[in-house]
């Protein structure tokens, strides 16, 4: 009778001495195992599995912690399965994607060059020159609004990224320029909105219907601008690497609802965007961002701070020959007198005014101190930098004027009126707004045209990496020659000379950071580097503009370092210029 715990199993002895096992039947039916034991006699063999049966030494095993020998091949079987798999499917995908730039090469020799590309040469334009204008803008409003929004020195930092109202809207010709300024930055939105999806995103999100639509849009826009509206788009098939994030999405798409598609969508998307902005953390991407990095926010540190602190300087140095000019008046007494006539750059100590009459002018840089004003009339008068301190008024109207009580100093006020006072500093245009502050913007606006055009015929010829360095340790030595400057033209002659380099720096930088990565990364790269741009400017913003009036030296010690820092950090940098975008 067959033992029913053996299974039938039959036992066949190979030429090299191994076992194998086989059911009854043989062939494709029969399962194969062999061992690396010892052959042993038929009745050894009996004798050692008498009194035991299969199950209790599995269970045995089983209870030690020892798998059966054939779940072990089962398992590396299938890791070598799982492992050729993905083998076959990178080669497939890395195969793919190399042959993806010249897919896309073909596909927009068929959507052809002409008005789409037209239109978006002109949104991208609008869009560049928004972001451009706040450049030099600040230099032109600077002088104005301060005046206007009475901000000190300290608060000027406020207006390098931002620009309130105020309580009361009074349109002065710099809020003018700022909506004239602004009108690049929405007519570029505007635009923006009706340009359709980059394709090449669409299809990295796995929404390759929408990419061929817009393709085939791009390709009748053209075309049918050429006269050929009957050209037909002849791309049928997109190939692009398929991603576990493509099949998912492809079978919410299929089965989910418009809402489980719409979060499958955007989770996918942030998913797509925090891993890019990993991925800039690679090994072999790690270092060189780290340098560009540290190179824009020196130079955007530097050049913003700058910036703000020339046309700021420049007036400075007019306040101080103003100021070294001033009258000194000193027990000044004066009774029923009627003031027609403007007071500029004085100073009244301890002196007396009783029945004066103040009407229809301007006081400009007037300081009274200790000063006594008894049964005085001031109408329709405007004042620019005047303060009351430690005075006594008695008795004295004050009808149609800017002089509101924030201008008394610890005065003692004994029945005095305001009436209908004037809010905010009122501007006169032709003596408060001297030219040359805008002169010197004007000039730095200016003086950038030629370094455009040096380092765009010599980026090519002497390199990336040489044209960012010098350009750098070049600008540094321009700020360090503001320490020996000491008269408003040479505060201007360098800084004509600062700009028109270090634009050269800006040019070459924006190039290698769009070289230096991917396709894949270039995009959330150089967002990342502009972000590091701005960030750097408001700092410089605030930080330089709080040192106006008190000392120079420690601005420009800090652009001279941060631009001597970053052109020797960026010889590091890898150059570009032989380089095969990827």
């Amino acid at each position: 009778m067959d033992d029913p715990y053996h299974n039938n199993v039959n036992q066949q002895v190979t030429e090299g001495g191994e076992y194998t096992y086989t059911q009854d039947g043989g062939g494709q039916d029969g399962y194969p195992y062999q061992t690396d034991y010892p052959p042993q006699d038929e009745d050894a063999a009996s004798d050692a599995t008498e009194g035991a049966d299969d199950d209790e030494q599995m269970y045995e095993g089983e209870y030690q912690g020892i798998p059966h020998p054939d779940e072990i091949k089962e398992a590396r079987r299938a890791a070598r399965i799982e492992a050729k798999r993905k083998a076959r499917q990178a080669a497939q995908q890395e195969e793919m994607e190399e042959s993806l730039p010249e897919q896309y090469e073909s596909i927009m020799e068929d959507c052809g060059h002409g008005r789409f590309q037209w239109m978006l040469f002109f949104v991208l334009g609008l869009a560049l020159m928004a972001d451009g204008v706040d450049g030099f803008v600040v230099g032109f409003v600077l002088p104005s609004a301060e005046k206007d929004m009475c901000i000190s020195n300290a608060d000027k930092g406020l207006l390098g990224w931002g620009f309130a109202i105020g309580s009361e809207i009074q349109i002065h010709s710099w809020r003018l320029f700022i909506l004239v300024c602004l009108l690049p930055a929405l007519a570029a939105l505007i635009g923006v909105i009706f340009m359709p999806e980059s394709p090449r995103f669409l299809l990295e999100s796995a929404r390759h219907d929408e990419a061929w639509m817009i393709l085939r849009q791009v390709h009748d826009t053209n075309w049918k601008a050429k006269g050929e509206p009957e050209r037909v788009f002849t791309v049928t098939n997109i190939k692009t690497p398929q991603t576990q994030e493509d099949e998912f999405i492809e079978i919410q798409s299929d089965t989910g609802t418009a809402f489980q598609r719409w979060t499958v969508r955007h989770m996918t998307m942030l998913q797509q965007v925090m891993a890019n902005m990993m991925s800039l953390s690679a090994p072999e991407l790690r270092l060189q961002g780290l340098f560009l990095v540290i190179v824009w926010f020196c130079l955007a540190f530097s050049y913003h701070g700058l910036g703000v602190w020339f046309p700021d300087m420049i007036k400075y140095m007019q306040y101080e020959e103003y100021e070294s000019k001033v009258r000194v008046f000193h027990r000044e007494r004066v009774e029923r007198f009627h003031f027609n006539f403007s007071l500029v750059n004085q100073i009244h100590r301890e002196g007396e005014y009783i029945h004066d009459k103040f009407a229809n002018i301007e006081i400009k840089s007037v300081k009274f101190e200790d000063t006594l004003f008894e049964n005085c009339y001031f109408e329709d008068v405007k004042s620019t930098n005047t303060f009351f301190e430690n005075c006594t008024i008695k008795n004295t109207v004050f009808y149609n004027t800017d002089l509101w009580q924030e201008k008394f100093k610890d005065c003692r006020m004994e029945n005095a009126t305001f009436l209908h006072p004037k809010k905010g500093c009122h501007l006169n245009f032709q003596e408060e707004n001297d030219i040359v502050i805008y002169m010197v913007s004007f000039l730095g606006s200016l003086a950038v045209l030629p370094g455009n055009i040096v380092s765009a015929l010599f980026m090519d010829k002497i390199g990336r990496i040489r044209i960012i360095g010098g350009s750098m340790l070049a600008s540094s030595a321009c700020t360090f020659l503001l320490l020996l400057s000491f008269s408003q033209g040479a505060v201007i002659c360098w800084q004509c000379l600062f700009y028109g380099v270090s634009v050269a720096a800006w040019n070459g930088l924006e190039v290698i950071s769009v070289e230096l990565y991917p396709s894949s990364k270039r995009g959330t790269a150089f967002g990342i580097l502009n972000g590091v741009c701005k960030f750097a400017a408001i700092i410089a913003s605030f930080i330089f503009a709080a040192f106006i009036g008190i000392t120079k030296i420690i601005p420009i010690f800090l652009a001279f370092a941060a631009l001597v820092c970053g052109g020797l950090l960026a010889l590091k940098l890898p150059e570009t210029r032989e380089k095969i975008l990827s």
